[in-house]
C-alpha cells in the first residue's frame, strides 16, 4: 500500500474499541456499581439498574470513532488556521501529520489502562477519570471539581503529543525542529487553551 497512513485511523480505533471494552468488562464491573450507587437502590432496583446498563453499553461505542475524528480534524483545524495566519508550512500535509501523531495518544490510552489495572484500586467513577500522567492525580483532592479537566489536559502525553506534531511537521517540510516546534506551539497550543477553557467554563454552569 503506497499510503500507510490509511491505516493508521482503523487502527487507533481498533485500539480504543479494545480499551473500551476492557474498561466496561473487566474495571466497570457489577460490584464496582453497587459499591457506587447501591446502598442508595434496593436490590430489585439494582438489578433492573444493571440491566438497562448492560442493554445499552453498546451505544458507547458508536462515539469512539467520532471522538476520534472530532480530536484529528482539531488539530489539523488549528495548524491549517496556523499555516494561512502565518504562510508558513503551506505545502504540508497537515492532516496526515494528525492522523501519524495520534499514535501518542493511542500509546497513552493503553498505559492508563494499565496503569489503572495494576495500581489502582478502584472505588469511584472519579478514579476511572483521572489521568494518571497528569497534574490532576496529585491535586484531585485540593482542587474544585470545574478545573479536572483543565490538570488533566496537562498530561505528559500532550506534551509528547506536541512535540511528536513537531518531528512530523520538520520531517514533511524539510525543516529544522525549532521552527516546526514553534508553529505547533503558535497554532495548536492555543487552540487547545480555548477548548479547555470552554470546557472549564462549562463545568461550572453544569457542577452539580
Amino acid at each position: 500500500m503506497r499510503n500507510p497512513t490509511l491505516l493508521f485511523f482503523p487502527g487507533f480505533l481498533f485500539i480504543q474499541l479494545l480499551i473500551t471494552f476492557y474498561s466496561q468488562t473487566y474495571l466497570l464491573t457489577d460490584d464496582l456499581y453497587r459499591l457506587i450507587v447501591g446502598s442508595q437502590m434496593s436490590d430489585r432496583q439494582f438489578e433492573d439498574y444493571m440491566e438497562f446498563v448492560h442493554k445499552w453499553q453498546w451505544v458507547s461505542y458508536l462515539f469512539i470513532p467520532l471522538a476520534l475524528l472530532l480530536r484529528i480534524s482539531f488539530a489539523w483545524v488549528c495548524l491549517k488556521a496556523g499555516s494561512f495566519v502565518t504562510d508558513c508550512f503551506t505545502q504540508s500535509s497537515f492532516w496526515k501529520i494528525c492522523v501519524q501523531a495520534e499514535i501518542v495518544f493511542a500509546v497513552g490510552a493503553v498505559a492508563g489502562l494499565l496503569y489503572t489495572e495494576f495500581f489502582v484500586d478502584v472505588e469511584t467513577l472519579e478514579q476511572l477519570s483521572i489521568n494518571p500522567f497528569s497534574l490532576q492525580l496529585f491535586l484531585s483532592q485540593s482542587v474544585p471539581k470545574w478545573s479536572n479537566y483543565f490538570f488533566n489536559t496537562l498530561n505528559l502525553f500532550e506534551l509528547s503529543y506536541v512535540l511528536f506534531l513537531a518531528y512530523l511537521l520538520a520531517a514533511e517540510s524539510k525543516r529544522m525542529f525549532l521552527p516546526s516546534l514553534r508553529f505547533v506551539a503558535s497554532t495548536y497550543l492555543p487552540g487547545l487553551a480555548l477548548w479547555v477553557l470552554l470546557v472549564s467554563y462549562l463545568s461550572v454552569l453544569f457542577q452539580p
